[in-house]
């Protein structure tokens, strides 16, 4: 599908980091009444709720998220909303629910309506055996129930593809910085966090020491990625 096919776009998880940063630049791309804001609890930040269209709605509830697509005429979706890192492992039923369940709903409406779908990944896939440069083929062992969840994702876009003929796309992102959003419980959020800090207090106290490295990623180079 070309752009001029595109015609309405929905982005799921719109009130977290990437979510927020990518609406505003599909409604900078596309008219902006044809990219919808989907949440379900968290505020969508003042821009994004009052630059375009907005739905309230859960991944989870797969009638009431295929009430939604349909209202809106839902051909492409980005699929973010997750539950990261951190709060997996806070509660990893809940992370299971919405990464996996929630993903399987989605995966359903956009092969009953022929929807594209992009679902990110992330290098959360990882595990302690993984080689510190990885090949594209590499042992899978996460030790987060996150990194479960992406991998398990991963394999299940694979079958919709492979089974169903769907249009679904993923990258494995490192962590992304933003500002634009506050931390939403990622890995790598304290990179964030000090920024938001600095402002708000003046000062930030990192819980990891100077000889820790993570792969991290600006947000703006992360959204050139995007389906064009």
């Amino acid at each position: 599908m070309s752009t001029r096919e595109q015609r309405r776009i929905l982005v799921t998880g719109a009130a977290g980091q990437i979510g927020t940063e990518l609406v505003l630049a599909l409604r900078e791309r596309f008219p902006a009444g044809d990219v919808i804001a989907m949440y379900r609890s968290s505020p969508l930040a003042p821009e994004v709720a009052e630059g375009g269209p907005s739905a309230k709605s859960d991944v989870t509830d797969a009638a009431g998220y295929a009430q939604a697509v349909a209202e809106h005429d839902i051909d492409t979706v980005y699929h973010l909303a997750a539950i990261l890192s951190v709060g997996g492992e806070a509660n990893p039923a809940l992370c299971y629910e919405v990464n996996l369940n929630g993903l399987h709903n989605v995966l359903e409406v956009a092969r009953e309506r022929g929807q594209r779908l992009f679902c990110p990944s992330s290098i959360a896939v990882f595990g302690p055996d993984t080689p510190a440069v990885a090949p594209q083929e590499t042992p899978l062992h996460p030790s987060t129930m996150y990194g479960v969840t992406k991998v398990a994702g991963e394999i299940l876009c694979d079958y919709y593809f492979q089974r169903y003929g769907v249009d679904v796309r993923g990258v494995r992102y490192p962590g992304l910085i933003s500002w634009q959003a506050a931390p939403g419980g990622g890995t790598t959020d304290y990179a964030i966090a000090i920024f938001h800090a600095a402002l708000r207090d003046g000062s930030y106290e990192c819980f990891v020491g100077p000889e820790t490295r993570l792969p991290m990623m600006y947000m703006p180079d992360a959204l050139k990625g995007r389906w064009t």
